[in-house]
């Protein structure tokens, strides 16, 4: 009787396992590959820690490898680094090399990666050169892939409606740089309308992304994230 009940206990486990999963993600962001990628478009790489929500870090232990080999598929440089608890909720922590990417199509929609799950888009703007919008962008498909993995194996699929995007805006340029902002909070500072922050040589800003621009990126697969006047 003990083993069944035990049996059910690990069953139930596994089926809740990512359920009402929640993602964070967090990460650097350098205003010098920003230029460049606007400049001469090669694509370049910036580490982010993701971390999936778990059930608990029990289970998290349990199926960090076979999770992590799903996950390994669908980001570049993927590795699970450890399983922790937080505000009474656990997590599976993961670093990854995201792509920034340049997007010259100029058609209304942001360009995502090919190869990796999320990226980093570069917009210059056409009525105006010298601003450069960056964005975050999802590959919708390769999402869809990655939950049917996952449904398959957990019988859960992952949500992005909460989803909490972190970023460190560091200035690794000779001169102070303007970079603008809307729907985030900086550095702790919640700020609605479009506004711009000076960043000295040497400097960052932290940036949260709003529900507002969670739900956004949940919906449409991309969100606003700065931008940069070069000027």
């Amino acid at each position: 009787m003990l083993r069944k009940i035990r049996q059910l206990v690990l069953i139930i486990s596994t089926l809740f396992l990512l359920n009402a999963c929640s993602i964070n993600m967090d990460g650097d962001l350098y205003i010098g590959d920003i230029t460049d990628i606007a400049d001469n478009g090669e694509k370049l790489f910036t580490p982010m820690d993701i971390s999936f929500e778990m059930s608990s870090e029990d289970s998290c232990q349990q199926d960090k490898n076979k999770i992590s080999n799903i996950l390994n598929k669908y980001f570049s440089n993927f590795v699970a680094k450890e399983c922790y608890s937080k505000d009474f909720s656990s997590y599976l922590k993961t670093g990854i090399d995201i792509p920034i990417i340049l997007d010259t199509d100029q058609d209304g929609r942001v360009l995502n990666s090919n190869n990796d799950l999320v990226s980093i888009t570069v917009v210059r703007r056409e009525d105006n050169s010298s601003v450069i919008d960056v964005y975050l962008s999802l590959n919708k498909m390769m999402f869809n892939a990655l939950n049917n993995e996952l449904y398959d194996v957990f019988y859960q699929k992952i949500s992005l409606e909460n989803v909490n995007i972190k970023l460190s805006i560091n200035n690794d340029g000779k001169n102070t740089e303007s970079v603008s902002f809307a729907s985030a909070f900086i550095n702790g500072d919640p700020v609605v309308i479009y506004s711009t922050f000076d960043i000295s040589r040497r400097q960052k800003l932290d940036y949260l992304g709003s529900n507002v621009s969670s739900s956004f990126f949940e919906k449409y697969g991309y969100t606003y994230i700065l931008s940069v006047d070069i000027n």
